[in-house]
């Protein structure tokens, strides 16, 4: 009998038993996050993180001592998926199988999805953010208000939108080149990862709400942005 219903996760028991094991050294954290975020080679990948309390919007799932978290974006990418432990040869660890997956990299550790086919009622369904950007003298002279699709970042938004904010790392959070700083609804967007922050520390005019755009999501209504009239990039790609 599979232990969680079908449309949620399912756990083999040695994932169960390894998850298990990292929770009985952790003294203040109590549950597991499990997420996707845009990065590797394929285009997403999955992540692991420690979690003393759940928001009031993740979806919840307990087992024996374990208990695991995962916010509703990621929910999209996961359900229906099984989560295993495997060992071959030197390489050991957690291995995803997932149905919503059109493609998995060689590593196993990052994969792709076909939005149009599994999200699109998702997306017709959900009300679109606005992303107000400042003018700059390059890629937006007379500034612009857009619109942003649900689960796009505000950097694919822009491009999507003909705004070429530079992007040499092909958003996998290893370049500081869509720098951002936004202006209005900061403090309502998700806390940038440890990457993220590591790459900020080398951006050009860094300023305390800047972000990454490849990594951020709009959340308020209206998000105002404005781009750094310079960016350090050794090399410029036009996509």
């Amino acid at each position: 009998m599979d232990k969680f219903k079908p449309e949620q996760l399912q756990f083999s028991d040695l994932a169960i038993s390894h998850f298990s094991g990292l929770l009985k050294n952790e003294k203040i954290n109590q549950s597991i996050r499990i997420g996707v975020k845009k990065a590797g080679c394929s285009g997403y990948e999955y992540f692991f993180e420690y979690e003393k309390t759940h928001a009031q919007d993740d979806t919840v799932i307990k087992h024996d001592d374990c208990t695991f978290l995962i916010d509703p974006k990621s929910f999209e990418f996961l359900k229906g998926s099984k989560v295993d432990y495997e060992e071959d040869g030197f390489n050991k660890g957690i291995k995803f199988h997932n149905p919503n997956a059109t493609s998995v990299c060689g590593c196993g550790e990052s994969f792709t999805v076909d939005s149009d086919k599994n999200f699109s009622s998702e997306v017709t369904s959900q009300v679109k953010k606005k992303i107000k950007i400042l003018p700059h003298e390059e890629f937006c002279p007379e500034g612009a208000i857009i619109e942003a699709l649900p689960g796009e970042s505000i950097l694919e938004a822009c491009l999507r939108n003909k705004i070429k904010i530079e992007h040499a790392c092909e958003m996998s959070c290893a370049c500081t080149t869509c720098h951002i700083i936004v202006e209005d609804g900061f403090n309502n967007l998700e806390d940038a990862s440890d990457e993220e922050e590591d790459q900020l520390d080398k951006a050009w005019g860094l300023e305390q709400n800047s972000r990454l755009g490849c990594q951020v999501y709009p959340i308020d209504e209206m998000t105002v942005i404005r781009i750094p009239k310079y960016t350090i990039n050794l090399v410029s790609e036009d996509h």
